[in-house]
């Protein structure tokens, strides 16, 4: 079967920020109906590589071809108009706004006459890829799954055929995956060309048709996923050879460091966030707290560190006597003598690249 010919073709990207170069002579080819998953760990130049082909970002050197033709893409109106959509992994949606009105907006002359058909346009739109989602619905109301869809339905409404996604699995439970796939292979199917930006391994071996890796703003090579593993697509990831077997030695079972018994918080809007939870941590351990955003880990951080307000339980540790929590919280002093200390690193660094 003869190779479908290339939707994108970007030749010898280069990008520098004062004196760092982001990305570096790259080379990167996206066939038409395919997914392509563009990997690399974090900081290897993926997002900014895909700034500069959906037309935020400028590359210094180098040359994009939109079907065989070279383009110059100086800005997101750019792209758009060459059939390009990004989906960033921070959504540009307006809270206060419908899903209908925040695809309405961004139309060519659409000016403040919001027409009463936008509705039913827009949702022909869902229906016909298999989305999920009510034109009428406003943002705030959204599960950040709905505000992903609404992205996708966005770019597609402007004639996007080659849509890049950022890390789009970030923040969605296993079922929400499994539905964005299925759209996903349904768009290819129909002749959309796809970028996956993501680290994840088994997502890119479930989904992907090719891979271009990436390592440290340099372009390592492009594969067929049916022809590599896991196991060859972190090496080239990283550079060397890595095992994927995680060590993990047995903890000594010695008394709790920390200790949350019933623990009920509420979040700003003063609806229950943490309900009735139950854990200890020892000295040697990592204790892993998994769930998407918005979940209440933000929220239990901040009561454990004395900065929010709990409802009832009791926090005890090594250092401090039990406390209850039905005041608010105050973190346990950091004490040289005792060796105890807190520390809480920002829960969401911006990301560059």
């Amino acid at each position: 079967m003869a190779e479908r010919p290339y939707a994108i073709e970007m030749r010898g990207i280069t990008k520098t920020f004062g004196s760092v170069t982001a990305n570096h002579n790259v080379h990167l080819d996206l066939r038409q109906g395919e997914i392509l998953a563009l990997l690399g760990e974090n900081g290897s130049g993926k997002t900014t590589l895909m700034n500069m082909l959906s037309g935020i970002y400028k590359p210094d050197a180098g040359e994009i071809l939109v079907e065989g033709k070279p383009v110059s893409i100086d800005s997101p109106e750019d792209a758009k108009k060459l059939g390009i959509g990004m989906v960033h992994q921070h959504f540009k949606l307006v809270d206060v706004f419908t899903a209908a009105d925040n695809i309405w907006m961004g139309k060519e002359k659409a000016g403040f006459g919001l027409k009463k058909d936008r509705y039913g346009e827009i949702q022909d739109m869902v229906r016909k890829f298999g989305f999920e989602l009510d034109p009428k619905k406003k943002v705030h109301n959204m599960a950040v799954s709905e505000k992903q869809t609404l992205e996708i339905i966005k770019v597609l409404y402007y004639g996007a055929k080659v849509i890049i996604l950022d890390e789009p699995t970030a923040v969605l439970t296993v079922q929400e995956i499994e539905k964005l796939f299925t759209v996903l292979r349904r768009m290819r199917d129909e002749g959309h060309s796809i970028i996956i930006i993501t680290h994840k391994l088994n997502e890119v071996m479930e989904l992907s048709d090719r891979v271009a890796i990436l390592r440290k703003g340099e372009y390592i090579t492009t594969v067929n996923t049916a022809e590599t593993s896991e196991q060859e697509l972190t090496e080239w990831m990283v550079g060397r050879k890595i095992d994927l077997n995680i060590n993990r030695p047995l903890v000594e079972k010695t008394r709790p460091l920390l200790e949350i018994r019933d623990l009920t918080i509420r979040n700003d809007e003063g609806a229950v966030a943490i309900d009735h939870v139950n854990f200890y941590i020892r000295g040697g351990e990592i204790l892993g707290v998994a769930g998407i955003a918005g979940c209440g880990q933000k929220e239990l951080c901040e009561a454990i560190a004395g900065l929010r307000p709990v409802q009832s339980g009791l926090t005890t540790s090594w250092a401090c006597p039990p406390r209850p929590s039905w005041k608010r919280a105050s973190p346990c002093p950091s004490s040289p003598r005792t060796g105890w200390a807190w520390a809480w690193p920002p829960p969401c660094p911006s990301r560059t690249t």
